[in-house]
């Protein structure tokens, strides 16, 4: 969200036990409908592979998010 009051277009990537936590963030800054793009957890453990499958479930969130701002 920092990166959004610089000007670059941002959104949140998070697990899913993180996501009320996601929620909480954005309205106390003000944005309650900010974008957020959700994972499943945990990451810390995966694989580089397991990673990039990851990130390729991310993708069309995040892209979804940046076009609906």
């Amino acid at each position: 969200m920092e990166t959004e009051l610089l000007g670059i277009p941002s959104t949140v990537l998070t697990t899913r036990p993180f996501i009320s936590q996601a929620h909480a963030m954005s309205r106390m800054r003000g944005d309650p409908d900010y974008g957020l793009a959700v994972i499943e957890h945990p990451i810390v453990t995966l694989t580089d592979a397991e990673l990039s499958e990851r990130a390729a479930t991310a993708a069309p969130q995040v892209i979804a998010c940046l076009v609906d701002r």
